[in-house]
């Protein structure tokens, strides 16, 4: 008899005001001192202050909120040494996919000796647990409260690294629509576009997870249908828990892999530009070559986002990417490249292929990177 795949999932609340019940999951997990990560714009959201009051007076979190936009290493190190000195037994993760992240490897930290750059990057490196951690998503996109990965740059002008374990899944995801109202038109265009690219690039793994596949192609239906609504009115809360299911479903689709869609995206992540954005453009440039070597699995795709199946599926995104005021394509970004066979060389040496049904050669990735910044191919 044959082994299903696992499907892992942290325990996970969903509901308005779902932020009521935190202090009764970090009791639970036997948490007295939490250390509540978030940024800045978080802080000046008055979110922090909302979860401080959930909290009460018995829970006083200690409170690290220098996650920058696209996370670097000395932000996971600050962390994890206001965790140890603030004599932390506990993480909360507040904010977006930068934030999550670096809560992740501050949890990992707390139980392993050495810094972020001993794991980061390091496929054989050995991880021995980590520290309870409850995620607290204030965007809908990058699903990192349901899945195992975390990604972190050494610095500014770096290409984003990885880090892979189970011990990194939350113990707790809160999912709380109302915690997205703030989010500006743009990111929630831009963490909505990641959240849908998700879905897809991981339906699209060669990894076949039964439940996680049907669960990423109900992301790919759930964006698609709210996506327009949440970015042109903030306050739908519908519109908003719709997108937080569909980053949910997102981060559980990754949890099978990746592909040449984020292969490109971390490739050209190093010139600071948002990383929703660049997982569109991947999916844009990679989508309808990865949709040709799997034909029954492109027309379900094609289903799920409602457009018939002999459409360019790589062309809806693009359309819808333009519809929501983002760029489709490198070109449209800015992105600058000085050397375009050494960018294609590195998307093709991605991790991320390791988990593509098809690995695009050097040459396919060049072509798509060419097409993508609108570059006359000789």
């Amino acid at each position: 008899m044959s082994v299903i795949p696992a499907l892992q999932l942290p325990r996970t609340l969903f509901a308005r005001n779902a932020i009521a019940v935190l202090p009764e999951e970090l009791r639970a997990l036997r948490v007295r001192r939490p250390l509540l990560v978030a940024d800045r714009g978080i802080v000046r959201a008055g979110l922090a202050a909302r979860v401080t009051a959930a909290l009460g007076d018995d829970l006083r979190p200690a409170i690290f909120d220098g996650v920058t936009e696209n996370n670097i290493y000395s932000d996971v190190n600050g962390g994890a040494a206001l965790y140890a000195h603030a004599d932390c037994d506990g993480v909360i993760a507040l904010g977006g996919g930068s934030v999550i992240d670096t809560a992740k490897c501050i949890a990992l930290l707390a139980t392993n000796p050495g810094n972020i750059a001993d794991y980061a990057g390091i496929p054989d490196a050995h991880v021995r647990g980590a520290a309870p951690l409850v995620a607290i998503p204030t965007t809908a996109g990058t699903g990192s409260e349901a899945d195992i990965h975390a990604g972190v740059h050494p610095d500014s002008r770096s290409t984003s690294v990885g880090i892979s374990s189970p011990h990194l899944l939350p113990r707790v995801a809160i999912l709380d629509p109302e915690l997205t109202i703030s989010l500006p038109p743009r990111l929630t265009a831009a963490t909505g576009i990641d959240a849908l690219t998700h879905c897809i690039e991981g339906y699209l793994s060669r990894n076949d997870v039964p439940l996680a596949k049907l669960i990423a192609l109900d992301g790919v239906a759930r964006a698609m249908g709210a996506i327009r609504r949440a970015v042109a009115d903030g306050n739908d809360i519908e519109a908003r828990a719709e997108m937080m299911l569909a980053a949910y479903a997102g981060g559980i689709a990754i949890s099978m892999g990746l592909g040449p869609a984020h292969s490109i995206a971390l490739t050209c992540s190093e010139q600071g530009f948002q990383h929703g954005i660049l997982s569109g453009i991947g999916i844009v440039a990679a989508l309808d070559g990865m949709a040709s070597h799997q034909p029954a699995r492109a027309s379900a795709l094609a289903d799920a986002m409602g457009v018939s199946r002999s459409t360019s599926l790589g062309g809806v995104i693009a359309a819808l990417m333009r519809e929501l005021d983002l760029p489709a394509s490198l070109g449209e970004l800015g992105y600058s490249v000085t050397n375009l066979d050494s960018v294609a060389r590195a998307a093709h040496d991605s991790f991320c292929n390791l988990s593509a049904w098809h690995h695009p050669s050097a040459a396919e990735f060049r072509a798509m990177l060419s097409a993508s910044m609108g570059l006359a191919e000789t």
